[in-house]
């Protein structure tokens, strides 16, 4: 099917998705009002009607930066208005059928200072921040404004904290962000938020749990790098093990269902691996490997995500190392790579790419508590098999089989139960905070 002719699809399907999100909102849902954004002193000062609104919530975005409110109760016109100062423009769009969502895109970096809601009106003030700081701001994710307005005589006043920890719940699936307007991904490594507090112990959940899928990358004939230990120690035969016992660890924790894209000496190509993911509504997707490097002393763990342009030159150079395995296996790379590239752009995959980056934070944080990491940890390279367009991925070099350290660590039966331990803690945050979010 050609370009033109799916997004004419998609311009025709967007009015009905619209007109069925308007039919299944509630039938007294509130609506959103117009915003107000006016110059004061530094900032900006921003007055919406919000009559009828329950929870308000805000988060942050990056590339470029925007600050997003999100609405519970209320549904959203649909539109765009040019901002003041800060706030170059205003846009709203319906989230979901009970959320309206407002997008602030930023001249430069600021944060909401204060919230108040009265009259059926709320009034932000949004100030200058550093890009540092803003950063951290996008790292902590969802903040509560206000939390029920509508159920409240008295103006209510809210102080925005960037660093506040979300609060604690019971997990759950997260669910997928079907908002038109569809954030951008940080093009810079995202700091590690803040430390979630530990939660007493929960029981094991009931109903769909998030689907998580371990792939064991290379097998088969592809064997990977081989280690300084001696032959017939191949990365695939680590990282399988790795992978298991981290599904292992995950199965135990009773919270996510664990799925391995292969749990024996088998190829599989990088399209079937996000294949897997995708056929099984996975709500994340963690690749396994192992890495080299041309010197012994380069050790410690590092995390990838998406992106098509390298974040320097070793990613670039381990991105076209691990992409060519799907040649050994006799696939045409050229065509392979054509059609993930436009799968990538039609599905406008930057919310998936965001969230992926928010996982590589928490398990930066979860692993440097006692397994070496590198000190840039999290780096952005175009790994095939990270493209699912809909599916948070990573890809987690465990180590490098050229350190003789790591590679005894890594192929040693206590060294993949500390990286298993690790992954679950990350995983169990990642899906707390995406609850958090919501």
């Amino acid at each position: 099917m050609s370009r033109w002719l799916r997004r004419g699809g998609q311009a025709l399907c967007a009015p009905l998705v619209a007109v069925c999100i308007a039919l299944s909102a509630p039938a007294m849902a509130a609506r959103l009002g117009d915003a107000v954004v006016a110059v004061s002193g530094d900032g900006v000062s921003i007055t919406i009607g919000t009559e009828g609104a329950g929870r308000i919530s805000a988060f942050a975005l990056s590339g470029p930066p925007r600050l997003a409110i999100d609405l519970d109760g209320m549904t959203a016109p649909g539109g765009s208005k040019p901002g003041e100062g800060l706030v170059a423009k205003v846009r709203n769009a319906q989230f979901d059928a009970d959320t309206a969502r407002m997008v602030l895109d930023l001249a430069s970096p600021a944060r909401i200072t204060s919230s108040t809601f009265s009259g059926g009106k709320l009034r932000l003030t949004v100030a200058p921040t550093t890009e540092a700081a803003f950063a951290k701001l996008v790292a902590a994710g969802r903040e509560t404004l206000i939390a029920a307005p509508a159920t409240t005589e008295k103006p209510v006043v809210a102080s925005v904290s960037p660093s506040a920890p979300p609060p604690k719940s019971v997990l759950k699936p997260a669910v997928p962000d079907p908002a038109k307007v569809i954030p951008a991904v940080a093009k810079s490594a995202a700091v590690p938020p803040a430390k979630v507090a530990a939660a007493p112990p929960r029981p094991r959940l009931t109903g769909r749990l998030p689907v998580v899928v371990i792939d064991a990358g290379h097998g088969g004939k592809d064997v990977g790098t081989i280690s300084v230990l001696g032959a017939k120690k191949y990365e695939k035969d680590v990282v399988l093990a790795i992978a298991k016992a981290i599904k292992k660890e995950l199965d135990a924790s009773g919270r996510v269902k664990a799925i391995l894209t292969r749990d024996g000496d088998t190829y599989l190509r990088h399209r079937d691996r996000f294949g897997i993911a995708r056929h099984s509504n996975a709500s994340l997707f963690i690749s396994v490997h192992a890495d080299s490097a041309p010197v012994p002393n380069a050790s410690g763990a590092t995390v990838y995500t998406l992106s098509e342009t390298a974040s320097d030159a070793e990613a670039a150079r381990l991105a076209a190392k691990e992409n060519r395995s799907d040649i050994i296996a006799g696939v045409d790379l050229a065509v392979e790579t054509n059609e993930v590239t436009d799968i990538l752009i039609d599905l406008a995959q930057r919310e998936t790419m965001n969230t992926s980056a928010e996982f590589a934070a928490i398990l930066q944080r979860e692993m440097r508590e006692d397994i070496k990491v590198r000190s840039q940890f999290h780096r952005f390279a175009g790994f095939l098999v990270l493209k699912a367009p809909d599916v948070p991925s990573v890809l987690l070099e465990t180590g490098y089989l050229s350190n003789e350290e790591d590679s005894k660590f890594l192929f040693s039966s206590s060294g993949q139960q500390r990286i298993a331990k690790a992954v679950r803690r990350a995983v169990e945050a990642h899906f707390l905070r995406r609850l958090a979010q919501r």
